[in-house]
């Protein structure tokens, strides 16, 4: 795989638009190994885990105002 100027500074903007949105650097996923059954189980933890994410961070948001 290369990577082209063009790449990077698209790959660039599209991490800076990310941060910007996020008042919390958090992906809500707590550090650890974890074992699921099935996938079943393990997409209903990752989306409680992206649940928790974007809680945290419209509370960061309400907090320090507009």
């Amino acid at each position: 795989m290369t990577l082209s100027a063009q790449g990077l500074g698209a790959a660039r903007a599209h991490q800076s638009a990310g941060l910007a949105l996020a008042a919390v650097a958090t992906t809500g996923i707590r550090h650890g190994i974890y074992r699921f059954s099935s996938h079943e189980e393990m997409n209903c933890a990752s989306e409680e885990a992206l649940v928790d994410a974007i809680r945290l961070n419209v509370r960061a948001r309400s907090r320090s105002g507009p």
